[in-house]
């Protein structure tokens, strides 16, 4: 046990008017330690001798100067919010400013999609239009053909018939002449199909082509659109 009757020779002494670092409290247990340890032991005994009157002192000035600690430790807990607070406005600043660009960039997509698509309906239109003028036009010249054709052969037929020795070589020739223009008109006829259902079929396939690009993009912006969230809270993880 530690006696407080004697004084203690000690080569640190305390003034009042010292200043200690950050904390009068700490400075204080300080140099209470330092005299603890450089107290004189009481023989035969584990206890030691220290001065009363300055341990008390210490021990009354770290008590004064604990409230100013505290106050200063409020301080540094009020600037902490004080950094947080700013912290938490800039943070929400930068997600509305990120949900503003999201967003016009989805409506500026949108209407570029759109664009697309009226573009491409209004192309489709053109071509539908443009290989039904040609269809009808290369159906209308087999027609005339076909028609000159039989005209030419008719005439040849009269002029035959017109022979009365060579009756039956004008019957004949003039029934080979017809059935030549018959077929000559059929394979004009059939050509003139077939390149209309070609035509068509081109057509078809380009506006399967147009309507397949116009899914795949209205799917990307839907992608864009559900898997882009921007607009996020504070407390989202």
């Amino acid at each position: 046990m530690s006696s407080l009757e004697e004084p203690v020779a000690s080569d640190a002494t305390w003034e009042e008017n010292t200043v200690y670092g950050p904390s009068t409290v700490i400075a204080a247990l300080d140099h209470i330690e330092a005299l603890v340890e450089q107290a004189r032991a009481v023989p035969l005994s584990a206890s030691i001798m220290l001065n009363r009157a300055e341990i008390l002192d210490l021990l009354d000035q770290a008590r004064e100067a604990l409230p100013e600690d505290l106050v200063a430790a409020d301080a540094v807990v009020a600037d902490a919010d004080a950094v947080l607070g700013r912290a938490d406005s800039a943070a929400e600043s930068t997600i509305a400013e990120a949900n503003a660009r999201a967003q016009s960039t989805l409506e500026q997509a949108e209407d570029k999609a759109e664009h697309l698509v009226r573009a491409a309906n209004e192309q489709a239109d053109r071509t539908v239009a443009t290989a039904k003028e040609e269809a009808e036009r290369i159906a209308d010249q087999a027609r005339k053909e076909a028609e000159a054709i039989l005209v030419d052969a008719q005439a040849q037929a009269a002029r035959l018939v017109a022979s009365e020795n060579i009756v039956r070589m004008a019957q004949d020739r003039a029934r080979e002449i017809v059935d030549q223009a018959r077929r000559e008109e059929k394979r004009l006829r059939e050509g003139a199909d077939d390149y209309v259902e070609k035509s068509l079929a081109e057509l078809s396939g380009l506006i399967v082509e147009l309507q397949r690009k116009t899914e795949a993009g209205r799917r990307t912006l839907a992608q864009r659109h559900g898997q882009g969230r921007t607009d996020i809270g504070l407390s989202d993880d």
